[in-house]
């Protein structure tokens, strides 16, 4: 075993495990380095780093910011605006404490007064981006992208070419967003960064933007160039940037949005699953999420599962969060509280007249709201505003929403073609694989068609009524068992639990009824042990079975009548 002298070899040895992952001998290589000088600036930079990868966050930015403290003492401008910056960035996207950031934000500045253009500058112009709304923000992260561009630095271009193409999203320049975020992705993939951390974020930015856009394709297509950058470069530091989900790629660096990804296209056990460990991974390091806060989004989950109180809970301690306001106008829509829910976003929108695209979906639900309130015109005028969006997004997700809406508010008028948009919208919705709007959608038609077209209307429910099933939709499928009973019609054909499950739940229940544990489950699905556990629960809540033993049971009796009843 290889000695190491005390000073700089400590260093690079840490430095060393640092970019091999090797987070706890990178820690201890760096302490020990700290004994013999307290103060060494490179020692705590690269303490507070290891640390960080470790998810000790508190920690981390503590021993960061004697880092930068010593490198201004050392007389070492560059890096001490380097440390602050980034205790910036950190402050905002962890804590949402602007304060702090701010105040980090001047440090930097400060420490380069009177400095030639640099790196840190460049980063500094990116912080003042992301604290920032609007085209000044797209100008300031342009900006960073050209500072970084003429001086090489590789990390900082494929960072703000990130930033740059979600905040152009955000404004409706989608074309040139995604092109930005497509070349942000190339270059990352290529491994022209040398700090995995900028890897990340470029796929968080992506995941950003395709939630934002409907655009869930693009993430997609760079799911493959992600697996092959991972097998070539090998680089644990990136299991370590979000929670990770087996090969599911990019959701490796942002459970929040996969999770939302995974709740719009209806995939609504594993948008739980996912939704509930990136909760669990806040609570255990006391940071917010860096995009959306994954608890809004299991609001919405729960509130298509009909437990209106648990969601009521889950947004009584974040409905100060913007994000926070679709999923309370969604509760107060399903409490009858259509006033307030349409005063609620209409607030919201008239906030964000210079981020359109993120206003879309306040549009999209604020047609349910108005049609709710019986303002047939008023739904028809937010339909309006949705489409303007549309238009600039191109999102088959958006069209087929407008399309959606233009279908509700036809058919709240009475309107001959109401059939038709409401088929179209389904048609797109499938297309696009959104399986619970898709559903939504057919049941719309049947209850559009039912006068005139009972055997479509009948044909149309029973099918909306099995895909709300499948997907564990609960409020959904009772309404439309509810429909079907008031046109003489028996909804549910089959057992009710088992059309409570979702496909991958009656995977489990297959697995679990032959004995197998949660790892094996997790093995033989390949997803995690956790997420495994959480079907298992899941389950067993759904079901009102006890044991695992009575879930073999269950089985043993219904699952054999399943591929029939599906």
């Amino acid at each position: 075993m290889m000695v190491l002298m005390p000073g700089r070899d400590l260093r690079d040895a840490g430095w060393a495990d640092l970019a091999a992952g090797n987070w706890d001998a990178a820690a201890e290589a760096f302490e020990r380095a700290l004994k013999d000088q307290p103060e060494s600036p490179a020692a705590l930079d690269g303490l507070g780093l290891a640390l960080w990868w470790s998810r000790r966050t508190a920690e981390a930015l503590q021993v960061r910011a004697r880092a930068y403290a010593a490198y201004r003492h050392a007389g070492k401008a560059e890096a001490a605006a380097r440390v602050a910056v980034w205790l910036a960035r950190e402050h905002r996207a962890l804590f949402r404490n602007e304060a702090v950031a701010g105040g980090w934000l001047r440090r930097a500045e400060s420490s380069l007064q009177g400095a030639e253009q640099s790196e840190a500058r460049g980063w500094i112009l990116l912080a003042r981006a992301e604290a920032t709304t609007g085209n000044d923000a797209v100008e300031l992260a342009r900006e960073a992208v050209a500072v970084a561009q003429g001086l090489g630095a590789a990390d900082l271009e494929v960072t703000a070419l990130a930033r740059l193409g979600q905040l152009e999203v955000t404004v409706g320049l989608v074309q040139e967003g995604s092109g930005h975020l497509d070349e942000a992705m190339a270059a990352a993939t290529a491994g022209e960064g040398f700090d995995p951390q900028s890897f990340g974020e470029a796929c968080c930015a992506l995941m950003e933007a395709a939630d934002l856009t409907g655009d869930v394709e693009r993430v997609a297509h760079w799911g493959g160039a992600v697996t092959g950058y991972l097998a070539t470069y090998d680089y644990p530091p990136l299991a370590a940037y979000g929670s990770t989900s087996g090969s599911r790629e990019l959701s490796t660096f942002c459970g929040a949005c996969c999770g939302g990804i995974y709740l719009v296209t209806g995939r609504l056990d594993e948008a739980e699953s996912e939704l509930l460990e990136a909760i669990a991974s806040l609570r255990a390091s006391g940071m917010q999420s860096r995009c959306v806060h994954p608890v809004t989004q299991l609001a919405d989950l729960r509130i298509v599962q009909g437990r209106l109180e648990e969601a009521r809970l889950l947004l009584l301690d974040h409905e100060d969060l913007p994000e926070a306001v679709r999923p309370l106008a969604s509760l107060e829509l399903a409490e009858g509280s259509h006033d307030i829910a349409r005063r609620r976003l209409s607030d919201r929108i008239a906030e964000l007249t210079d981020r359109q695209v993120v206003a879309f979906p306040l549009w999209i639900l604020l047609v349910d709201v108005e049609l709710a309130r019986g303002d047939v015109e008023a739904a028809q005028k937010a339909t309006d505003a949705a489409a303007r969006i549309a238009s600039l997004t191109g999102g088959s997700r958006h069209a087929a929403e407008v399309s959606f809406a233009r279908g509700k508010v036809a058919a709240a008028r009475d309107d001959g073609e109401a059939p038709e948009l409401l088929r179209a919208a389904a048609k797109r919705f499938s297309a696009a694989s959104l399986s619970l709007l898709a559903c939504r959608a057919r049941m719309a038609l049947a209850r559009a068609a039912a006068r005139d077209e009972r055997g479509v209307a009948v044909s149309e429910a029973k099918a909306a009524l099995a895909g709300f099933e499948r997907l564990g939709a609960t409020v959904d499928a009772d309404g439309a068992a509810a429909f079907l009973r008031e046109l003489g019609v028996k909804g549910r054909t089959g057992p009710k639990g088992l059309g409570l499950l979702s496909k991958r739940e009656i995977e489990v229940l297959r697995l679990v009824s032959e004995g197998l544990s949660n790892a094996e489950v997790a093995e033989r699905l390949f997803i995690s042990v956790k997420t495994a556990g959480h079907h298992v629960s899941n389950i067993l809540a759904k079901l009102g079975l006890r044991s695992r033993t009575e879930a073999a049971a269950y089985a043993a009796l219904n699952l054999g009548r399943d591929e029939a009843y599906r």
